[in-house]
C-alpha cells in the first residue's frame, strides 16, 4: 500500500509526456466581420469556425484564431455576418413560353380595362402563332362588369391569354386559353371557389376566384416541360442565394407537392427548399399525403388552406360590412364545419396546419376551429397562420395557447391606398406586428410577393397601413432567420449562428442596421454558404 502514491505519481509523470491527439482544424474560419449571431445572450461577435457544415466557434477574432490553428480563413473586411436568411412564404411558379403584355405592373398603376385591351391587342400582334399572352390586372379590371372572354376573344383570335391580378386572387382567361387548359364552358364550381357566370347562371365568363382560380394557374403552370420547370427551379433558387437566402418554405399552389420535390431533386439545388401541400380538394375529404420526407437538402410536411380572399378583391371575411360595399362582407371559402373535419385528421395525423385567414371573422372561425378540435394539444404542432392582416390583440392570448405562429409578409403592409377605403377606421387593427411581437406570439417572416428579404424589411421599416406597427431591423431579421426556423421545426439546426448549428449564413453587402432605410433593397450577399459549402459569390 505504501507504493500507491509513487505508483500514481509515475503514472502521472509518464502520461504527461504522451502527446494527447489535437482536434482537427475547423474546415474554415471568418474573420474580421461584424456578426450577428441572432442568439440572445450574445447577439454580436467578430469571427467564427465552420466544421463539417457546422459551426465550431464563435467569438472574437483572437478566441476564434487560437482554436483554429492554421485553417483557411476569409476576411469578412469588416462586413455584416447574418444567419442565412429563411424566406417563410414563398411561390415559386412556372410558365410556359409567352408573350408577355407590356406596361407598369398592376401594383403601381392599376390599369382599368380599356388600358389592358389596348395591351392585349399589342401583344397579340407580335405573338407567334398560337402562342399564349400573359398579363398582369388589378382591383379596376376585377370589379369592371365588362372583363369577360367575350371582350378578350375579338383581340386574341387563337392566342390563349391570361390575365393574372397582381396579388393572386382572381383570374381572367379567354376562350382559347379555357380550351387550352381543358375548362369546359360549364365547368362546376371547385371545393373552395368560384367562377363567375353569364347571365344564363352556367356558362363560365372567363372570371374565376379563389381555388377556381388556383387550378387554373396551377394547369398554365403544369404546361412547362419538365426541363423548362427544373431549370426555372435552378434559377429561383439562384435568386435566393444572391440575396442570402438559404432556406425557402415553398406554398405548392404552382404543382402538386410531389412534382415540385421530383423537380428540385432534379434541379440538384443549392438551398434548402421545404415544400408544403396546396390540396386541390374538398377539405373534408383530406388524407396525410405520402411525401414526407427529407431528401439532401429538400423536406416535404405541412398542408395550407386559403380560408378566404383579400381585401382587393372585397373576399376577405369580415365581422362587419366593407366600408365601401356595405353589400358584402366577404366569403368563407371553406365552411367551418370543413375546417374542424380537416383538423381533427391532421390532429391524428400529426400534420402542421397552415391557413391563409387575413379578415377578422376568418381568424376567428380559425381559433374556434382549434380551440373545439384539440385546444392546447395543438401546440407541439405549432399550427401556422398566414397574413393574419387583421390579426389582433384580442386574439393573442387565444392564439399563444393554442400555439399559433403568425406568418407575415411586408409587402402586404404597403397596399394602404386600396386597403384603407375598403375597411375604413378597422385599418388600425391591420398589421399589429409589433404588438404581436412584444406579446410573445411567435413571429415569422416571408415574402409573398417580391423575394428581395431586404426590399421587405424596408417594408416593415414602414409599415403604410399601420405606422404606429413598423419593426427594426433586428426584429425582421430576427423574423427572417430564427422566427422563420420555428415555424417549420428547425430552430435546432438553423436561424442563429452559434456553436453546432448549421454553418448556413451570408456575408451582406452593406451593414442592414446602419444604412438608411431607402437603401435597404440595395443589399445583396457577397458570399452566401450552406452547410460551410459557397452557393454564391458576388462577382468582383
Amino acid at each position: 500500500m505504501r507504493l500507491l502514491p509513487a505508483v500514481l505519481a509515475l503514472s502521472a509523470s509518464t502520461a504527461a509526456l504522451v502527446p494527447r491527439p489535437q482536434p482537427a482544424p475547423p474546415d474554415l474560419l471568418i474573420v474580421n466581420a461584424r456578426i450577428f449571431t441572432g442568439v440572445a445572450s450574445a447577439p454580436w461577435a467578430e469571427a467564427l469556425s465552420i466544421k463539417d457544415g457546422r459551426i465550431a466557434a464563435v467569438g472574437s477574432n483572437a478566441e476564434v484564431r487560437l482554436q483554429s490553428g492554421a485553417a483557411p480563413s476569409i476576411d469578412a473586411e469588416g462586413r455584416l455576418v447574418i444567419p442565412g436568411i429563411n424566406d417563410a412564404h414563398a411561390h415559386p411558379g412556372f410558365k410556359p413560353a409567352h408573350t408577355r403584355l407590356e406596361g407598369l405592373p398592376a401594383f403601381e398603376s392599376d390599369p382599368s380595362l380599356d388600358e389592358i385591351l389596348d395591351r392585349v391587342k399589342a401583344a397579340a400582334a407580335k405573338a407567334p402563332p398560337g402562342g399564349w399572352l400573359i398579363g398582369e390586372i388589378g382591383a379596376k379590371v376585377l370589379e369592371d362588369p365588362r372583363a369577360t372572354r367575350a371582350v378578350l376573344d375579338p383581340l386574341t383570335g387563337d392566342h390563349p391569354l391570361l390575365l393574372g391580378s397582381w396579388h393572386g386572387h382572381g383570374v381572367l382567361v379567354n376562350t382559347a386559353a379555357l380550351r387550352r387548359l381543358k375548362v369546359a364552358d360549364e365547368e362546376p364550381d371547385p371545393p373552395g371557389g368560384f367562377f363567375v357566370r353569364m347571365p344564363d347562371g352556367r356558362t363560365l365568363t372567363g372570371l374565376a376566384h379563389e381555388y377556381a382560380d388556383w387550378r387554373i394557374r396551377q394547369r398554365l403552370s403544369m404546361l412547362a416541360d419538365r426541363e423548362t420547370q427544373v431549370r426555372e427551379y435552378a434559377r429561383f433558387a439562384a435568386e435566393a442565394a444572391s440575396f442570402g437566402i438559404t432556406s425557402v418554405q415553398a406554398m405548392m399552389t404552382a404543382s402538386p407537392v410531389e412534382v415540385g420535390f421530383s423537380l428540385a431533386a432534379d434541379a440538384r439545388l443549392p438551398v434548402r427548399i421545404h415544400f408544403i401541400d396546396f390540396p386541390m380538394m374538398d377539405m373534408k375529404a383530406w388524407q396525410k399525403p405520402a411525401l414526407r420526407r427529407a431528401s439532401g437538402l429538400l423536406t416535404a410536411s405541412g398542408t395550407k388552406w386559403i380560408i378566404d380572399g383579400t381585401p382587393i378583391e372585397r373576399l376577405m371575411y369580415l365581422r362587419e360590412p366593407y366600408s365601401d360595399a356595405p353589400s358584402t362582407r366577404g366569403r368563407l371559402n371553406f365552411s367551418d364545419a370543413d375546417v374542424r373535419q380537416f383538423l381533427m385528421r391532421a390532429l391524428k395525423a400529426r400534420e402542421q396546419p397552415m391557413f391563409h385567414a387575413v379578415g377578422d371573422a376568418a381568424i376567428d372561425m380559425v381559433l374556434s376551429a382549434l380551440e373545439a378540435t384539440g385546444g392546447d394539444k395543438w401546440a407541439p404542432l405549432r399550427p401556422r397562420l398566414e397574413h393574419g392582416d387583421m390579426f389582433e390583440p384580442a386574439h393573442f392570448d387565444r392564439a399563444k395557447k393554442l400555439g399559433v405562429v403568425l406568418v407575415q409578409n411586408p409587402s402586404h403592409f404597403m397596399v394602404a391606398p386600396i386597403v384603407h377605403p375598403r375597411i375604413g377606421t378597422r385599418a388600425a387593427r391591420t398589421f399589429v406586428v409589433k404588438t404581436a411581437i412584444a406579446a410573445g406570439v411567435p413571429f415569422a417572416i416571408g415574402s409573398d410577393g417580391p423575394m428581395n428579404p431586404f426590399l421587405n424589411m424596408m417594408f416593415a421599416a414602414i409599415n403604410a397601413s399601420n405606422p404606429g406597427e413598423v419593426l427594426t431591423i433586428e426584429q425582421s431579421l430576427s423574423a427572417y432567420t430564427r422566427g422563420a426556423a420555428f415555424a417549420e421545426f428547425g430552430e435546432k439546426e438553423k436561424g442563429t449562428l452559434a456553436p453546432g448549428m448549421l454553418a448556413d449564413l451570408a456575408i451582406l453587402s452593406q451593414d442592414i442596421f446602419t444604412v438608411a432605410a431607402p437603401e435597404l433593397p440595395k443589399t445583396t450577399s457577397v458570399l452566401t454558404l450552406v452547410e460551410g459549402r459557397k452557393v454564391h459569390a458576388a462577382a468582383k
